[in-house]
């Protein structure tokens, strides 16, 4: 009976998942495509591959449960499949990606229940990384995240007595200016420290407060050390020159800060390790 039962889930889950695979081959490309050519998603690749890891470290729990389909998985399938249509539509691609996810939780809703759904359900969720943002939203956080950033790093700039002038994006040093540029805006490592933050969260701990501790201070981070690779740039600019500030050293820096920014994110679980001592960290 469970051999059979088994078989009819599996032919269901073939079925629907060629036709999700011919409904979606075109977004699939674009995935790749923007992975490929903007840098501020291409952490995508590794999404899928962390994934099928973590889906892979919960088989043992999923070989215990009991498939149950649930009504409500149709519900939430139709509801994706509905802002398929309404993304391509209206050309917006953001709605074609990010439906494929609630589409695949009603496929396992559907076939499997609500057992298996809530099993996984992170890294459903998960897949949510691997979405770019609607360009119009990215380059709105982006512009502000730069003002922002601009401000603060010719302050620290000019408290360390060198002559600074700041105009935007735009930061004077004695060498000439300098720009701040979208990608020194700290949006590539918020989408970056963002997907960390919550897999090193869900890995380490069992607290939800923990969880939503390290992913909410994930922000602040990227800032703050994209913040220090403004103000290294122009203080080395005015020591030693534009040259050497914007060539293979400025590159360096955007390793170097996303280095940094992780070491904040252990050093804050440290912090609530200690704040919080309950409960221990296990793994999932």
């Amino acid at each position: 009976m469970k051999s059979s039962l088994a078989s009819i889930h599996g032919l269901k889950i073939t079925i629907l998942s060629v036709l999700l695979l011919i409904l979606y081959s075109p977004t699939f490309s674009m995935f790749l495509y923007d992975w490929k050519n903007d840098d501020n998603y291409s952490h995508g690749f590794l999404v899928p591959f962390i994934v099928g890891y973590l889906v892979w470290t919960k088989k043992d729990e999923l070989q215990q449960l009991i498939p149950k389909s649930s009504f409500w998985g149709l519900v939430l399938l139709i509801g994706g499949l509905l802002i398929y249509v309404v993304g391509t539509i209206g050309a917006e691609w953001f709605l074609k990606r990010s439906s494929l996810i609630i589409v695949l939780g009603g496929v396992i809703l559907f076939v499997y229940g609500m057992a298996y759904f809530k099993t996984l359900l992170f890294p459903l969720l998960f897949l949510i990384f691997m979405v770019p943002l609607p360009a119009i939203i990215y380059k709105a956080l982006a512009f502000k995240l730069q003002l922002f950033v601009s401000v603060i790093s010719a302050k620290l700039i000019s408290a360390l007595g060198i002559a600074v002038f700041r105009s935007g994006n735009i930061i004077e040093v004695a060498s000439g200016p300098l720009a701040v540029e979208e990608a020194c805006s700290g949006m590539r490592s918020i989408m970056a420290l963002l997907a960390l933050s919550s897999l090193f969260a869900y890995l380490m701990y069992r607290s939800r407060l923990k969880q939503w501790i390290l992913v909410a201070f994930a922000l602040p981070i990227a800032v703050v050390t994209n913040i220090i690779r403004v103000t290294s740039t122009g203080i080395l600019a005015h020591y030693f020159g534009r040259e050497v500030a914007e060539g293979v050293l400025h590159e360096s820096f955007g390793w170097i800060v996303f280095v940094i920014a992780f070491i904040l994110l252990f050093l804050l679980s440290k912090l609530l390790d200690w704040i919080f001592p309950f409960p221990e960290r296990t793994p999932h």
